[in-house]
């Protein structure tokens, strides 16, 4: 049997892993022989299936007239395995995605992945609720989470439509609300993206669900009597 042979089963595995989306998410963390390695068991399990598959087929006379026709055009041993090996993997894929669309999907590789952010900005994206966020620079921003994370490892940054906006004290991290755009929102014409930030991933230092009643009654800021919040 030609060694290169046993690149289709790889490619069929390789198909698999990115095409099923129950193993897709985890393969996009993986690198180098980690993912060589995940492939190749793929592979070895889809060749395990074409064979079966091809000596029930071989049995038959549809079968036998096939098998001749086919070792004509690639006269080597187990060639048919190795080819249909590398057809089952999509295949299989769309099967397997047919029982575990993407977003159930994407909630099992959370689980057994994610870390609290990414599953903080998930959950956001998917039931839309506000979340506050602190950058490095103690910008603080509370808002909602347009998309939900990829979870591609090159992926850096996070899109946040802003519902207000301010800072962080120094000394005691208290927050202070600068800039609101409940009002710009909600004003006729006005393009909702152009407000939108992108923000990075690395750069968040504090992350939570945002209630607004539960900060108003306890933790906002001391109004002044010119109607503005406590200066930094």
């Amino acid at each position: 049997m030609p060694y290169n042979l046993l690149l289709l089963p790889l490619l069929g595995g390789f198909l698999f892993c990115f095409t099923a989306h129950l193993f897709r998410f985890g393969a996009q963390r993986l690198e180098g022989y980690k993912l060589l390695f995940q492939s190749a068991v793929a592979g070895v399990m889809l060749s395990f299936f074409a064979r079966l598959i091809v000596l029930a087929v071989a049995t038959s006379k549809p079968g036998m007239w096939l098998e001749k026709r086919w070792f004509v055009f690639s006269p080597f041993d187990f060639s048919a395995t190795s080819a249909l090996s590398m057809i089952l993997g999509p295949i299989a894929a769309l099967v397997l995605n047919f029982f575990i669309p993407t977003d159930k999907a994407k909630n099992i590789e959370l689980r057994r992945n994610g870390n609290p952010l990414i599953r903080l900005f998930y959950r956001a994206a998917k039931e839309n609720f506000l979340v506050s966020v602190t950058m490095d620079s103690r910008k603080w921003y509370v808002g909602w989470i347009l998309e939900s994370p990829s979870l591609l490892p090159q992926e850096k940054y996070f899109r946040l439509l802003p519902y207000m906006s301010g800072y962080r004290d120094s000394n005691t991290l208290e927050t202070f609300r600068t800039v609101f755009y409940q009002d710009v929102l909600e004003t006729p014409g006005i393009d909702a993206d152009e407000l939108v930030l992108t923000l990075p991933l690395d750069g968040v230092k504090i992350a939570g669900r945002f209630n607004e009643n539960v900060y108003n009654e306890y933790f906002a800021e001391e109004e002044l009597e010119d109607g503005k919040g406590a200066p930094g």
